[in-house]
């Protein structure tokens, strides 16, 4: 424990963070087999990781005692592994722990998973662990000052309320950078719909534990992001001006004729786009900013039509979901069709959102802007990360998921369905 305390003084922080001091003992049968430091051999490798890989990779460590000066950690951004896991993966057998690890997002669940996996835990003496968390006391105040500027009030909302679509696309799209790197676009399609579904239940009235249909309307906006994003489109505000430059791309009036455009669309289904361009650059002026001026701009074109409890509406949008879809499939071929199918999909969110703010009797942006800034405040909710390092399938998600579903042993291990040997025809006897 001594050793692993003056190891954790050689510790560096990177350029720009306050890191903690962490050193690392691993001994087996009473001899040291090896030790390290955080930051030891590359930036940013963390103690476990330089002994247990960069220096044990080939040897067997399975039933020696690590000690280290900080709680292992339980994430990592995509492709590392977690300390906690590689423990369990060399079948370490006991764990001695200098601190708890003093950021939420961890504290304690090191420790827990440790336990729940039989792996024996101790606690560094209290002299020791007392010098161990004076010598960390920035890197705990830097943690206490992150989570204290996280917390999102009504000043934070007020700040951003007016914040440009393209710098939400921007923000959230850096912050799920590494979520949502390795994503193909059918996968991210699939989120948008399952959120989407989400909102579903204001027309279905179905209630459902922790599901508020405001914010899923928020995440719905927000995967739709990340649709554009594996697109490579630069700029969702381009990409909706280019379709609804403040005017119906059919009847090319800033408040629809229904009756108009229905005839319009059935002589000519395809929009004139030259005729919206040249519209959209002459009143580039009026483009809306913000979610909420957005949000009253598709409002403006189109005046509510549909029933207040949010069937038809639903309807619609499933239409629009759908061809986006075929546009997410036939995307190497024909890039374009995402563009009109995409500003579609869009343009029915909004219109949820305002038959929503008129059956509340609310200010129309106002409920979206605000739920906006609670789901995404510039971090990640779930790790309390500026940049998400979140498992790919939140551990929520996944004790959600196997409450409501089956086990079925052996359901899944049936034959590639391509390898299936066709069923026998039966003749016809007359």
């Amino acid at each position: 424990m001594r050793r692993a305390i003056e190891l954790s003084r050689n510790c560096k922080s990177e350029p720009g963070k306050t890191s903690p001091y962490v050193g690392a003992v691993v001994v087996k049968d009473g001899k040291v087999l090896e030790e390290g430091y955080r930051g030891e051999q590359a930036a940013g490798d963390h103690a476990e990781f330089t002994v247990l890989e960069s220096k044990l990779g080939k040897e067997i460590v399975a039933g020696c005692t690590v000690y280290t000066t900080l709680e292992p950690c339980t994430t990592r951004g995509h492709p590392k592994i977690p300390c906690a896991h590689r423990l369990l993966e060399r079948k370490v057998k006991r764990v001695v722990v200098g601190m708890l690890d003093p950021n939420p997002s961890i504290h304690g669940k090191g420790w827990q998973l440790l336990r729940d996996h039989n792996v024996e835990t101790e606690m560094f003496p209290s002299d020791l662990a007392a010098e161990i968390e004076d010598l960390n006391r920035h890197f705990r105040r830097e943690i206490e000052r992150r989570v204290q500027a996280r917390e999102i009030d009504e000043s934070f909302i007020d700040r951003y309320r007016a914040r440009p679509l393209d710098d939400w696309y921007r923000s959230l799209n850096w912050i799920y950078a590494h979520r949502n790197f390795d994503k193909p676009p059918v996968a991210v399609l699939a989120h948008l719909v399952e959120v989407i579904g989400g909102v579903s239940m204001l027309a279905s009235g179905k209630k459902k534990p922790k599901v508020d249909p405001q914010e899923f309307i928020a995440k719905s906006i927000a995967w739709w992001f990340a649709l554009c994003a594996r697109f490579r489109v630069k700029s969702v505000e381009d990409l909706l001006w280019i379709k609804f430059p403040a005017v119906c791309p059919y009847c090319q009036k800033s408040e629809c004729d229904a009756v108009q455009c229905k005839q319009l669309k059935k002589a000519t289904p395809i929009p004139d786009w030259e005729q919206l361009r040249a519209i959209g650059a002459k009143g580039h002026a009026r483009r809306p900013k913000s979610l909420g001026e957005w949000q009253r701009m598709f409002r403006t074109i189109y005046k509510p039509t549909h029933k207040p409890e949010f069937e038809s509406t639903f309807a619609r949008l499933t239409e629009e979901i759908g061809e986006l879809a075929e546009a997410v499939r036939v995307f190497p071929a024909a890039p374009n069709y995402f563009i009109s199918e995409a500003a579609d999909v869009f343009a029915w969110i909004m219109n949820i959102q305002s038959n929503l703010d008129a059956q509340n009797e609310s200010k129309e942006g106002f409920a979206l802007e605000t739920a906006f800034c609670r789901v995404y405040p510039d971090y990640c909710r779930d790790c309390r990360n500026r940049r998400c390092s979140c498992a790919p399938i939140l551990e929520s998600s996944i004790g959600r998921l196997a409450h409501e579903s089956p086990v079925e042993p052996g359901l899944f291990q049936g034959t590639d369905l391509y390898a299936v040997e066709p069923p026998t025809v039966l003749k016809i006897v007359d």
